[in-house]
């Protein structure tokens, strides 16, 4: 899937719809892969967009373990080969974790996926199609200056998976006055109903920027 073929079924979705409030300009929410989704619409249909909101999105530094398993051909294939057969996978990360080479919230998101074939199936097809969304932080902080776009950035002060410091870096590209950033008590696991709250006022804040 490209981003286009994602922002076409978004206006396929909003034509259909009797509501006059769902036409662009749209505020889009995305969640770890899901922010990396929601950047790059937001990259290539600025004009569409009037707010972020993003909760430990991926996109913002390019993750090199990702980019082989899903841009090259033998990563990929050793890739595919590792999630029918993970047990080489098991084995590393019991001895990584024996000997703390490894962070133990890692250590258990990692487990977490691989230790269920349906899970390990649907990571590998999610990774996959969605390899040709690659936001360009420069272009979009770019955009969020030129645009006064409003962005609010959500992390987990505890998340080893993606850490909030990639969001205050990205901040720092001269976009401090648009984009907010706040830190939770708590790790990657930012879909928690006690969190809810929260995103409702972020969503219905009006513009800060």
């Amino acid at each position: 899937m490209t981003s286009a073929q994602l922002y076409e079924i978004m206006e396929k979705i909003a034509a259909s719809s009797a509501a006059a409030s769902t036409a662009p300009p749209w505020g889009l929410i995305g969640y770890s892969m899901g922010g990396r989704i929601a950047l790059q619409v937001a990259e290539n249909h600025p004009a569409s967009i009037d707010k972020l909101v993003l909760l430990a999105p991926d996109g913002l530094k390019v993750n090199i373990g990702y980019w082989v398993a899903t841009r090259t051909v033998a990563g990929n294939l050793l890739f595919r080969w590792t999630m029918r057969r993970p047990g080489w996978l098991f084995l590393l990360l019991r001895i990584s974790h024996a000997l703390r080479l490894v962070n133990p919230s890692i250590y258990k998101f990692a487990v977490h996926y691989i230790d269920d074939r349906t899970v390990r199936n649907d990571l590998y097809t999610r990774w996959t199609t969605m390899r040709k969304f690659r936001p360009d932080p420069a272009g979009i902080a770019a955009i969020i200056r030129r645009r006064q776009l409003p962005v609010s950035l959500v992390y987990g002060r505890y998340d080893r998976i993606i850490r909030w410091e990639r969001g205050e870096q990205f901040r720092r590209r001269g976009i401090e006055e648009c984009c907010r950033l706040t830190l939770l008590d708590t790790g990657h696991q930012l879909l928690r109903p006690e969190f809810l709250p929260l995103y409702l006022q972020i969503i219905l804040l009006p513009s800060w920027c």
